[in-house]
C-alpha cells in the first residue's frame, strides 16, 4: 500500500464530524498500516482481535473502546476502526 494514500484517507476521515479517531488494520496481521487521532498503533491488535467477535455477516460492526464507540469495516484485506466519543 502507498504510505501516501494512506496518509490523505486517513486524513479525509478525521474531517468528518465527530471521528476523534482513526485506524487501518491489515486483517489478516493485525498490523497497523496508519492511526490519526486518539486511535494509536497499539489499538490495531486488539481490535483485530476484538473485530472477530464484533462483526456481522457483511464485515461491520462495533465496540466499545478508550471511552470511543469504535466502528469497524473489514473489506479488501483490511480492517478500518473509526473512532467517535461516546
Amino acid at each position: 500500500m502507498d504510505p501516501t494514500a494512506i496518509c490523505r484517507w486517513l486524513e479525509s476521515v478525521m474531517e468528518a464530524q465527530g471521528v476523534t479517531g482513526a485506524l487501518l488494520i491489515d486483517s489478516s496481521t493485525g498490523i497497523c498500516l496508519g492511526a490519526a487521532g486518539k486511535a494509536t498503533e497499539d489499538d490495531a491488535t486488539f481490535l483485530a482481535v476484538a473485530s472477530r467477535g464484533a462483526l456481522d455477516g457483511e464485515g461491520v460492526g462495533a465496540v466499545a473502546f478508550k471511552d470511543s464507540r469504535v466502528m469497524l469495516k473489514k473489506g479488501d484485506g483490511v480492517l478500518v476502526a473509526v473512532f467517535k466519543d461516546l
